[in-house]
């Protein structure tokens, strides 16, 4: 994969993880409120320092913009909290319903 085309995905990816529109993360980094939209939907590329500072309003660290990822879940930048949750939701619902029709055919 080009390294533009992993770079859009994972700003994509990161802004989204902050809860930030495009609009908001083009703020707080001091540039108009299309400059983020016009990273992730064409090929404008950033400015060194402008990686920088997109880093910084994500609290990422600016290599991790250009890792060659995926999907989140198969790297280690993913939220492990946040998957263990996920995890953990669907095998109780697995859990709870297996009981149920157990305790069904049971009683």
């Amino acid at each position: 994969m080009c390294v533009r085309k992993i770079f859009k995905e994972n700003l994509k990816y990161w802004r989204n993880k902050a809860n930030l529109t495009q609009e908001q993360l083009s703020e707080k980094i001091g540039y108009g409120g299309g400059y983020i939209s016009e990273i992730e939907s064409r090929n404008m590329f950033p400015k060194p320092e402008t990686i920088d500072a997109i880093a910084k309003a994500l609290d990422i660290v600016p290599t991790q913009l250009f890792e060659e990822q995926g999907c989140p879940k198969n790297t280690i930048n993913f939220d492990k909290k946040e998957f263990i949750k996920e995890i953990s939701s669907g095998l109780y619902e697995q859990l709870n319903e297996s009981m149920l029709n157990y305790l069904e055919t049971k009683l």
